[in-house]
């Protein structure tokens, strides 16, 4: 049975089910200006438009969000909000608020290929059941004419990603041509631009019938917080790194990786809420393989096993601990670090340093310690 109300206005979590994935697109690091497109009808237009001002009032969000009346198909909806995009807009995601499940994950996977220089970006799925194709005979009974190899086949989800001046051109086509399209992509194989097929996310599912509102029954989520600690000494052979970011100093770090004390703890962090152990399981500083290795690039075979994991990051506490050098100049460099590979927003970092007031092995210039805190909450 087909939904009687339109399905971006079913309540979900004490809000209208657009607000879902209005969220999932406000906290990618990624995305700098949203698009709303709500039904042109009075005064559906209005309500829907008043009730996003205010959601996004009661959460502080500042991000540039733009008001725009849809059309008649889908695509003239589309259309309606091309055109409202800004001319500084290179590039945009286009999604259907009726898939409210997506995860940040999937817009950094679809942006990582438009910055390989792809310009249609769609996510898919294989097929796990045989398609046929039928014909309707004169009594209207339905006979199959061909099975399709489903090797070949993939179903396709949205957030759909896009250069935008190729896109307005394909939607121009569209429209010339009278063509119905339904989905972005189709529009861009009409301009005959090659479109990627990239992995979807099998829990991206689409409300299409009343029977999948169960899929919007509220979900369990169980808070996980993790701890990490990390010590380096100083004099040693290696650079200062904290963050990734290199420090003006004359200060060098004893270390079996690059000594990136800040990197180690958010790692050990991140390890606690998995609960899989810590670095020196995973990275043990006795191996040859692990030598002067960035903390970058462990830092990332860390992020493989979160992104594997059902657990979703909120928010990160870091302390950095040393008499020197001097870590405000660089606090700032190392937050927008943190957030581009951590995936969260500057809302959602906190890094800070202090000292121990000339106590301890770090007062006595000996080393430097940190602390990372991270949040986050499991799906049961």
């Amino acid at each position: 049975m087909q939904l009687e109300i339109k399905k971006q206005f079913l309540k979900y979590q004490n809000a209208p089910l657009w607000w879902q994935s209005f969220k999932t697109f406000y906290h990618s690091p990624f995305i700098h200006g949203i698009i709303l497109v709500f039904p042109a009808d009075e005064p559906c237009y209005t309500k829907a438009a008043e009730e996003a001002a205010a959601l996004i009032r009661e959460h502080n969000y500042t991000l540039p969000v733009l008001f725009c009346k849809g059309g008649e198909e889908r695509q003239d909806s589309v259309y309606n909000a091309l055109c409202t995009a800004p001319s500084s807009c290179s590039h945009v995601l286009v999604h259907d608020s009726a898939r409210p499940f997506f995860t940040a994950k999937l817009i950094t996977d679809l942006v990582q290929k438009l910055e390989d220089g792809h310009k249609a970006v769609i996510p898919s799925l294989p097929l796990s059941d045989t398609i046929k194709e039928f014909a309707v005979t004169g009594d209207f009974s339905k006979i199959v004419t061909n099975t399709p190899n489903r090797n070949f086949l993939r179903s396709v989800q949205t957030p759909q990603a896009f250069s935008l001046p190729e896109l307005m051109k394909a939607h121009k086509l569209v429209r010339e041509e009278k063509l119905s399209i339904t989905d972005d992509a189709m529009a861009m194989e009409e301009l005959g631009i090659p479109v990627l097929l990239i992995d979807g996310e099998t829990n991206n599912h689409k409300i299409t019938y009343k029977e999948d509102l169960k899929m919007l029954e509220k979900t369990s989520f169980l808070p996980v917080s993790g701890y990490g600690y990390d010590v380096h000494k100083y004099n040693g052979n290696r650079p200062f790194v904290l963050g990734g970011v290199a420090l003006d100093t004359d200060i060098m770090i004893e270390a079996h990786s690059d000594g990136d004390v800040l990197i180690h703890a958010l790692m050990d962090a991140l390890l606690s809420c998995m609960a899989l152990g810590d670095i020196g399981r995973h990275f043990p500083d006795t191996s040859k393989e692990f030598e002067n290795i960035s903390s970058l690039i462990l830092l990332d075979k860390v992020m493989q096993m979160w992104n594997k994991s059902k657990l979703t990051l909120t928010h990160a506490d870091l302390t950095i601990i040393c008499q020197k050098p001097k870590i405000a100049p660089y606090t700032e460099q190392i937050k927008k670090n943190m957030c581009r590979l951590l995936g969260l927003t500057e809302e959602q970092i906190n890094v800070k340093a202090t000292t121990e007031e000339g106590l301890g092995f770090t007062g006595n210039l000996q080393g430097i310690k940190a602390v990372a805190l991270v949040s986050a909450v499991k799906i049961l």
